[in-house]
């Protein structure tokens, strides 16, 4: 904790004394709060339509409709319903009676858990740090922080605005506010039927100011949260009036299909074809950028079409020699030399070593991985003289603002985004490519809407991927089953370097104080004599980012299969093994316990099970797969057991869902993701190289989540961590042979 601290106090400095984040800003602390406290309380209220607003997520209309400004994507976790579970709670206001809509950067809308992993309350006040996050503003989803940041900010919202109408009712009777009751979007006078609906009283409501601040309901009173409530998008998802980014549609649109450098890192420096594409049907303009060449059709599949019609010239900038094997050797390599980090030393690894009558090593190692979102990556941009619109998926508002502003050179307030529904995110629609490189071609016709598509292939050959990795480890183990010394090396691209370099450069941080690079790897919860984890970097061209939950989506598959390995040193029982060292860790010996109860752990069935615990975004996830052997290396994947510690829970369907959901993303990435290179391009161009988890393979699920009064952590993620060690451990117990690398097609297992 002290070390996240300080990161924290080191990024302070660095902001309030260089300016916040190049806005040119320079003030110190006590200038810092005095302009911040202003700043980050303003908010227009565009686009939440007509009606009152009586504060900067809750606005009534007269007809008694209640829009809720949600600035967080709906890319199918459920925010769009969980969020508005926390105001509607407190405001008391029924479901049925709310319209969500995402709003414009602006700063009562940050995500401030982003940069400071503390539970902000705006209501209550912000910390330095939390003011430099609303006044970027940072407004982002992702890290599981949705519920995490919005659970204080977003109960006073509603609870503030209660109070409000109250008082407006009490003003418009002649009676004090303890004589009045809010309940289903009303406001009745106490002992009489009298009763305003919160439309009536909006207008009034808005123009109050409270005295203090309200008490929040306690647990015992809620009504809404915890409850099974029904997804406020599904209806016109269902209906198909949903709009997703690729669904938008403007008068006079044109359709651009862009064409990248075929070697990574490469550049196109001529079209040697453009007059001949151009004069292929429906085709308006060709146009080079910075980026790669772009065909402008009068629909999608001409802009395709005529794109692969292109005769480009390359500068390679010497990365055609890039391949699969080399960077294996490089990362071999990189475990023999001294570490750039080591992030965990805790005892004497060397000298438990030395007296071990028991010590085992390995080597673990997975692939680079895309993110292979359903909804190809998209965005819709006009660029005028006046501003510019834009219309699109993304996981970051801000982010989307701050490069169109670079991009076009327009100021930031006279640029409109229109966040649509996500068709898949998990990290790749947090990036800000398809945003610089749809304004880069819309420059080209300013006036004139341009949908920007991605073709899968041009997608998949273009991500920012879950990097390679390998992990090296060593242990001693004793009869007694004690872990005497624990020593993991690792050796990988850093994440948050590469990835926030394009993001937020500002915030990118050296490779060796990457906290991503080792989640999941240290502060294990197992009782150990002595431990050690390290890390060495892999420099590469080859660009890296967040996948869905990041470092813990390799490093649980290395630590928990190695926990298994020490299991079987040891001569015990996977569960009983890691039990036996869990006193300390009372939340993960819970889990663990509830997810063996789940699969009938140790039955005698005939079927094979393998267990994983993992922590990640703060929530504790345990799983056991059960598998039934059909060959050598065939099997069926019948049943996750799941048990999930996420603290408080808004909306139990969406967690059972978030879990399930991870466990498939995580096991696709299992039986057949790779990213493979040749000659500085990617092998693997669409889904029959790039294979997916089917219905014919897809298990069943029994997720159970734990029940406690701690505060909520996320459940986007951590479902996704422990599947693949859960499936591999599985089968060990099957086969008697341990899978160290992933996928697990490579190794000659099929699934059916």
């Amino acid at each position: 904790m002290s070390k996240q601290k300080g990161k924290i106090f080191t990024r302070r400095n660095f902001l309030i004394t260089g300016g916040v984040l190049g806005t040119g800003l320079v003030i110190g602390v006590a200038g810092l709060n005095a302009y911040a406290n202003k700043k980050i309380k303003k908010y227009s209220g565009a686009g939440m339509g007509e009606g009152d607003s009586v504060n900067a997520w809750i606005r009534i209309a007269p007809d008694n409709t209640v829009t809720l400004a949600i600035a967080r994507a709906e890319m199918g976790q459920g925010v769009y319903t969980s969020l508005p579970m926390l105001i509607a709670e407190e405001l008391e206001v029924p479901m049925a009676q709310i319209k969500v809509m995402h709003p414009q950067a602006e700063s009562p809308y940050a995500n401030t858990y982003l940069l400071t992993n503390q539970a902000p309350n705006l209501f209550k006040g912000y910390s330095v740090m939390e003011k430099v996050a609303a006044f970027m503003p940072v407004i982002g989803t992702g890290g599981s922080t949705s519920v995490t940041d919005g659970f204080n900010n977003l109960r006073y919202a509603g609870a503030t605005a209660r109070e409000m109408l109250k008082q407006a009712a009490a003003n418009r009777w002649g009676v004090a506010v303890s004589n009045v009751t809010a309940s289903e979007g009303y406001v009745s006078k106490n002992g009489s039927g009298d009763k305003l609906s919160y439309g009536e009283l909006a207008a009034d409501a808005s123009a109050i100011d409270l005295s203090q601040l309200p008490e929040l309901k306690k647990k015992k009173d809620w009504k809404l949260i915890g409850t099974k409530a029904e997804r406020l998008d599904i209806p016109e998802k269902v209906r198909g009036s949903a709009e997703f980014g690729i669904d938008v549609r403007k008068e006079g649109m044109l359709y651009a299909a862009i064409i990248h450098p075929s070697v990574i890192g490469g550049t196109i420096t001529k079209i040697k074809n453009q007059a001949e594409v151009e004069a292929m049907p429906g085709v308006k303009k060709v146009v080079l950028t910075e980026y790669g060449a772009a065909v402008l059709a009068n629909n999608t599949w001409r802009a395709k079409s005529a794109s692969l019609a292109l005769d480009l010239e390359e500068d390679t900038a010497g990365n055609e020699s890039i391949n699969s094997q080399d960077i294996q050797a490089s990362l071999e390599k990189i475990l023999d030399e001294e570490p750039i980090a080591t992030p965990e030393a805790e005892g004497d690894v060397e000298a438990e070593m030395a007296a071990a009558e028991t010590v085992i090593e390995q080597t673990y190692k997975v692939p680079y991985l895309a993110h292979a979102t359903m909804e190809p990556i998209n965005c819709t941009m006009v660029v005028t003289d006046d501003g510019v619109e834009a219309w699109v998926g993304h996981q970051a508002i801000s982010v989307v603002v701050d490069k169109i502003a670079t991009k076009t050179g327009v100021n930031k307030k006279n640029i409109k985004v229109n966040i649509t529904y996500l068709g898949g995110g998990f990290g790749r629609r947090g990036e800000p490519d398809y945003i610089e490189k749809a304004a880069a071609v819309a420059m080209q016709v300013k006036g004139t809407p341009v949908q920007l598509v991605f073709t899968r292939e041009e997608d998949m050959v273009n991500d920012m991927y879950r990097p390679a990795a390998l992990a090296r480890f060593k242990a001693a183990v004793n009869k007694d089953g004690e872990i005497l010394a624990w020593d993991n090396k690792m050796a990988l691209q850093s994440v948050s370097n590469s990835a926030m370099k394009r993001i937020l450069p500002a915030m990118a941080v050296k490779p060796k104080d990457d906290e991503a690079t080792a989640e999941g790897a240290i502060h294990l919860p197992y009782i150990m004599k002595s431990r050690r984890t390290a890390f060495g970097d892999y420099p590469s061209p080859i660009m890296v980012g967040f996948w869905r939950s990041v470092g813990s989506s390799q490093n649980a598959f290395f630590t928990e299969c190695w926990m298994d390995e020490c299991a079987h040193a040891a001569g015990k029982d996977p569960f009983e093994f890691r039990r036996s060292k869990l006193s300390e860790a009372p939340r993960f010996k819970a889990v663990l316990e509830k997810a063996a109860e789940l699969s009938n752990w140790g039955a005698n069935d005939g079927r094979f099970r393998g267990i994983a615990l993992a922590k990640s975004f703060g929530s504790i996830v345990g799983e056991v797969c059960t598998l039934s052997k059909i060959g050598p290396k065939e099997f069926s994947i019948d049943e996750y057991s799941c048990a999930v510690d996420c603290g408080i829970y808004v909306n139990p369907d969406t967690v059972v869902s978030q879990m399930e959901g991870g466990i498939i993303f995580g096991l696709s990435a299992a039986l057949y993701g790779q990213i493979t290179w040749n000659k500085g391009r990617v092998v693997e161009r669409n889904f029959p190289q790039y294979e997916m988890v089917r219905m014919k393979v897809s298990p069943k699920f029994n997720v159970h989540i734990m029940e406690n009064d701690e505060y909520p952590t996320g459940v986007g993620e951590p479902g996704t961590p422990p599947a693949a060690p859960a499936l591999a451990n599985a089968l060990f117990a099957a086969t008697g042979e341990r899978a160290r690398e992933l996928p697990l097609q490579n190794l000659g297992y099929t699934f059916s």
